[in-house]
């Protein structure tokens, strides 16, 4: 018995989905284009902000062996980054796998701070995850390119500006690139590496050979509003608040995607996230790809409740008692919109309520492939799968949409 149900495991298609991600994540990063580049060997990097992100990825520097530079702005601001640094840590020294005395060590002998950009000249890489401002941002660039050896990488954490864009002010734009890493970023595995226009191919082979050094998974991918995770996370989420206009129960909507596999339904995540940022992302997609990204009045009529998720306090749920409930004046908002629309509540399956958020996700990865934004659909699966939180055992987006036939995806 025992035998024949391992067969049966064995040629089904969750072993398949399974065993294609564990082949594809060994393959990540190695490209035609960078075939044969030698990659520069980075020794001390620069961490330009210790905020959230910041101190997350100088616990992934420090913890895999590399010397790292903390600035930041102000004396302060050190002060606030060097605690979040060590916040970062209180996992494993929880868990017994380090204690206070090696972290203590570690930040002694690997790390130095400072407020000024003038010590950041010997320095093979530098990461910078400020302020989300273009000015400020290629104003910290153009001083550095004026400190810093003409090999040294320049990478910016953004979640959303372009790359091409922040480069244009470098002398040799081809020595910028990003690298967007995922919130926490000493948890999660993704590493989504951007390509300018310009971005030179030793920018590149250097950024995935760092990528493997810190423990990531590399996909590479090239500059476009919101890059592909965020896209891609956007048109998959964002089909729910046009089914909440339709009369669908947001609530039914959760269960769904709970059901499905993913870790938290569209509601969560977006109150996780913060509602206004959200808002913003979208309107930017609108902005870019005009009627076909075009936010729905829901989105809208939540975005002017002002409550804005956890860090309000309230989003789609109300956080104020011990277990999260829906948000009375969210819930009054759509009740407005649906009576005065004359819209009937409106009861559809687990299934159809899955269907059109992944109609809507396959068909945006088809438009990023086709932009040229993509092109490795094994990579846009990992990407969707260590950066979202995509069931592993379904394979990806775009490996569902082989198993449902392109077919049915267009119908």
């Amino acid at each position: 018995v025992e035998a024949e149900l391992f067969s049966d495991c064995a040629v089904s298609d969750v072993a398949k989905n399974l065993i294609g991600i564990f082949l594809n994540t060994r393959a990540a990063g190695k490209l035609p284009r960078i075939k044969g580049v030698e990659p520069q060997k980075i020794r001390i990097v620069a961490m330009l902000g210790g905020g959230a992100m910041g101190s997350g990825i100088t616990n992934l520097l420090l913890n895999n062996g590399f010397d790292t530079i903390l600035w930041d702005i102000h004396d302060e601001a050190i002060q606030k980054g060097l605690s979040a640094i060590r916040k970062t840590f209180d996992y494993p020294i929880k868990k017994g796998k380090m204690t206070q005395q090696e972290l203590n060590r570690m930040i002694q002998e690997h790390l130095t701070t400072t407020t000024s950009l003038d010590d950041l000249s010997r320095v093979d890489l530098i990461i910078e995850a400020v302020l989300e401002d273009m000015g400020i941002k290629q104003g910290i660039w153009k001083s550095l390119q004026e400190i810093c050896r003409p090999e040294v990488i320049f990478a910016t954490n953004t979640s959303a500006l372009p790359i091409t864009e922040m480069a244009s002010v470098l002398k040799d734009p081809g020595r910028m690139i990003g690298l967007h890493f995922f919130n926490p970023a000493e948890r999660m595995q993704l590493l989504e590496i951007i390509c300018g226009k310009k971005t030179s191919d030793v920018a590149l082979a250097t950024s995935v050979a760092f990528a493997r050094a810190i423990r990531k998974v590399p996909i590479v991918v090239n500059d476009g509003p919101g890059f592909y995770v965020s896209r891609q996370l956007g048109a998959l989420m964002g089909e729910s608040t046009y089914m909440i206009g339709e009369g669908t129960d947001a609530a039914l909507i959760e269960e769904a995607v709970l059901d499905f596999g993913m870790p938290m339904g569209p509601a969560t995540l977006s109150d996780l996230t913060g509602i206004d940022i959200g808002y913003h992302v979208g309107k930017n997609f609108q902005r870019s790809f005009g009627e076909r990204w075009k936010m729905s009045p829901i989105s809208e009529l939540v975005y002017q409740t002002g409550c804005y998720g956890r860090k309000t306090g309230a989003g789609w749920y109300d956080y104020s008692s011990e277990k999260p409930v829906p948000n009375p004046k969210v819930q009054e908002a759509v009740k407005r919109y649906l009576n005065e629309n004359r819209i009937q509540a409106k009861k559809i399956s687990h299934k159809e309520i899955v269907d059109r958020m992944l109609a809507r996700a396959i068909n945006e990865a088809a438009y990023m492939i086709q932009e040229e934004i993509c092109d490795r659909p094994q990579d846009m699966d990992l990407a969707i799968i260590y950066g979202l939180g995509f069931p592993p055992y379904r394979g990806g987006i775009l490996r569902y949409a082989d198993a449902w036939g392109v077919g049915n995806v267009y119908e």
